[in-house]
């Protein structure tokens, strides 16, 4: 195949990853929706409702490196299989569950599935991507998985008022199933299902995740991943809900119209999401052609400067536009960074590394909304939006200066498939 038509196609087996791990996040999204505004429906407390959405983020600190065990041992196919017949099982469950204790078991169960599914995609990303294409796939695969989250949020929404959180559950898990089978038959054949020939046991596979940290490039990857990721998913999503009604109250006026707090919270949120999706493409291209490292910097500086113009901010215009240029720089920046993580990642250590580089992006993500939720000054608030504005500049510097990116020589595989 030309390098020209190469780059016009997205492989099958991306195609039905992505659109695999899409569907898995339907019914985890809907939950971010609708269990904090109408927490009745499953006769909770709003404090059981935020053990219960993040307990999924702590969980995977544990089950990254039980990912990266199932991959050596099993391959790629029959983790992922398992981890999308269980998402099925949960997501019904989360419709017709009452009891916070089996709600808990369930989000438990859910995070295991992702770190399975989130590795699963990542890896048939990177089987299939070449030097000359990897920031490209890896930003179309981010764009198509995150349109799952935007989906689950809208759709789940809007479904939930109309025919009940249960119906709406149990609609996407039978969504779930369908696109499961479409991704078992479409890849069931495909070379990365299969285990790799030299499996190492499970206590080698999670030493392997730790000693692989000792890469100073792959250790500064992560460490950028888990602060842009605390900033941007985790304090700027939590602590938005306060800031605008701190400083604006509980209506807001955007010109002739007012909206509610509560009402305009979810709308840049589901901006955010949206950033996601059409971001990601455009980065992994850039990346491409500019280089990981270049295009990375330049995308945490932006977030650095739109954070600090956050915590200055007077008037809800400057606010907003600094809220979505750090959203879509954010986004951009993480989608070079798990790139930058496949660029160190050769074969044999493949699901060490990734998973290395997601458990420290989860931890960034489960330590920003402890940040931004513990204060309640907006003087405070803003001094923490500055001083994380000072934090990704010196993240950028630090890489700039002791990051350089030279992919395995087995990823340099021909380019004319």
């Amino acid at each position: 195949m030309t390098i020209a038509r190469r780059a016009a196609l997205i492989p099958l087996p991306i195609v039905a990853a992505a659109g695999a791990v899409a569907v898995t996040l339907l019914g985890d999204q809907m939950l971010y929706t609708v269990m904090p505004a109408s927490p009745q429906r499953w006769t909770l407390s709003i404090a059981a409702v935020g053990v219960l959405l993040s307990a999924n983020r702590f969980i995977r600190l544990l089950s990254n490196p039980l990912a990266a065990v199932l991959f050596h041992r099993y391959g790629v196919h029959a983790p992922f299989a398992v981890a999308m017949a269980a998402t099925v099982v949960i997501t019904a469950a989360y419709g017709w569950l009452t009891s916070f204790w089996l709600l808990l078991a369930a989000r438990c169960a859910w995070g295991v599935c992702w770190s399975v599914l989130r590795l699963g995609g990542q890896w048939t990303v990177l089987d299939e991507a070449t030097d000359a294409d990897r920031g490209r796939l890896m930003g179309w695969y981010t764009a198509v998985t995150r349109s799952g989250a935007v989906g689950g949020a809208l759709l789940g929404g809007l479904l939930a008022e109309a025919i009940g959180h249960r119906l709406t559950l149990t609609a996407f898990a039978v969504v779930t199933a369908l696109v499961g089978l479409a991704w078992h038959f479409a890849t069931r054949q495909h070379p990365g299902a299969r285990p790799p020939t030299s499996a190492r046991s499970s206590l080698a596979e999670f030493i392997e995740v730790a000693r692989v940290l000792r890469d100073r490039a792959l250790l500064l990857v992560s460490v950028s991943g888990l602060v842009v990721g605390m900033v941007s998913a985790g304090l700027l999503g939590a602590a938005l809900g306060f800031y605008f009604r701190a400083m604006y109250g509980d209506q807001i006026a955007l010109g002739p119209l007012t909206i509610g707090a509560a009402a305009f919270t979810g709308v840049m949120l589901g901006l955010r999401s949206l950033s996601d999706v059409t971001t990601g493409p455009i980065a992994g291209a850039i990346s491409d052609r500019v280089g990981r490292v270049t295009g990375t910097i330049v995308a945490i500086l932006i977030s650095a400067v739109s954070v600090a113009v956050l915590a200055l901010a007077t008037t809800l215009w400057l606010a907003l536009i600094a809220i979505l240029v750090a959203f879509v720089s954010a986004a951009a920046a993480l989608v070079q960074l798990q790139t930058a993580a496949g660029d160190l990642a050769p074969p044999s250590r493949r699901a060490a590394v990734l998973s290395a580089y997601a458990t420290f992006q989860d931890l960034g993500a489960a330590l920003g909304p402890l940040l931004g939720l513990a204060w309640e000054s907006l003087d405070a608030l803003r001094i923490l939006f500055f001083s994380s504005a000072c934090i990704l500049t010196l993240v950028a510097i630090t890489y700039s200066r002791f990051v350089v990116l030279t992919p395995h020589p087995l990823h340099r595989t021909e380019t004319h498939r």
